[in-house]
C-alpha cells in the first residue's frame, strides 16, 4: 500500500473535533481495547475535563493531513495540582497527548506530528513538557527517541519528561 504524503500545521479553532478524536485515539491505542463509540467515550468526565476549554492561553496543538483528511494531532496543555491529566508533574510544565489514527500508524506521522510540536514548545519558551504512555505503547520509543525521559509510574503508566536544554531536535 503507498502511503499518501502527510503534512502538519498549526490548529485552528474549529480542529477542536479532530483533537478530540485523536484524544480517543490515543486513549484506545491497542487494538486489545474495547473501544466504544467516540459519540459514547465524549460524555465521559475524564475526556470532557481534558478538553474543556480548549483554546486557552499555553494550549498548543498541531495537525496532520492527508489530502482532504486530518488523520493526526499532538498538542499540550498547562494544568495545576488541583485539575491534571495523567502524565502531570508540575503547573509549568504542560502535558503532551498524540493520536493517530490507526490506518496511519508506523509511518513517522507520529515523529513528526512530536518534532513540529517541540518546535512550537521552544519558539513559545516552553522549557520542559511531560507526558505518560504505557510501557507496552511502541509509542514509547518514539517518546525516549526524542529526549523523553522517565521519572515517574502512575498505576500501569510511565511519566516521562523531556527538558529542553537536555534535549535536541
Amino acid at each position: 500500500m503507498t502511503t499518501p504524503p502527510f503534512t502538519t500545521r498549526l490548529n485552528t479553532p474549529a480542529d477542536l473535533p479532530v483533537i478530540e478524536a485523536m484524544l480517543f485515539e490515543a486513549f484506545f491505542w491497542s487494538p486489545t481495547y474495547e473501544r466504544p463509540a467516540l459519540e459514547e467515550f465524549r460524555q465521559q468526565p475524564e475526556f470532557q475535563k481534558l478538553v474543556a476549554n480548549w483554546g486557552r492561553p499555553g494550549d498548543r496543538a498541531v495537525i496532520a493531513e492527508v489530502p482532504r483528511q486530518a488523520v493526526g494531532a499532538a498538542w499540550y496543555r498547562f494544568w495545576t495540582e488541583s485539575c491534571h491529566s495523567y502524565g502531570f508533574v508540575n503547573a509549568a510544565t504542560p502535558e503532551v497527548g498524540i493520536g493517530v489514527h490507526p490506518d496511519y500508524r508506523g509511518r513517522g506521522m507520529g515523529r513528526a506530528l512530536l518534532r513540529h510540536l517541540l518546535s512550537e514548545a521552544r519558539r513559545s519558551g516552553v522549557p520542559a513538557l511531560s507526558l505518560s504512555v504505557d510501557p507496552q505503547n511502541v509509542a514509547r520509543q518514539l517518546y525516549e527517541s526524542e529526549g523523553f525521559v522517565k521519572v515517574g509510574e502512575s498505576g500501569t503508566s510511565w511519566t516521562l519528561t523531556r527538558i529542553e536544554d537536555r534535549a535536541s531536535v
